[in-house]
């Protein structure tokens, strides 16, 4: 019998595996490389932005800390910017929201509008991690 729930965790895996290596392959010199593999909880930006004056070329990111209180002032936050929420799981715009508080829970000086200044690839790329965290794996 075909085991549908094993499938998708394969393809899940497939997706995760192939993700770091386009991540790896962004990464410009072994001593940001290092960096990241060392610390799974940052991106490196293919386009650095201005946060507080100053030049940023990496995000930090803190999932693990956030609390339901985070959680709920982001779906606030991104209700007061106008962003409809459709299916949590599936919507990208509150991926990226998500991100952004993690992003502002690493780094408290920042904000999540400093975020939503990424480039659209870095923006996807933190969607992204949010995602995998918050929703991948749900039925375990």
């Amino acid at each position: 019998m075909f085991n549908n729930k094993k499938t998708k965790n394969v393809q899940e895996n497939e997706t995760l595996e192939s993700e770091k290596v386009i991540e790896a392959e962004e990464i410009e010199n072994e001593e940001d490389l290092e960096e990241v593999k060392e610390n799974k909880t940052m991106i490196v930006l293919t386009k650095p932005i201005m946060i507080n004056g100053k030049e940023v070329d990496k995000l930090e990111y803190d999932f693990e800390n956030m609390t339901a209180k985070d959680k709920i002032n982001i779906g606030k936050r991104i209700k007061q910017d106008g962003v409809p929420i459709s299916v949590e799981e599936l919507d990208s715009d509150y991926h990226l929201y998500l991100f952004g508080g993690a992003v502002v829970k690493a780094n408290p000086s920042y904000d999540i509008s400093d975020v939503l200044r990424l480039s659209a690839k870095d923006a996807r790329k933190g969607a992204m991690k949010a995602r995998d965290f918050f929703y991948l794996g749900l039925d375990e």
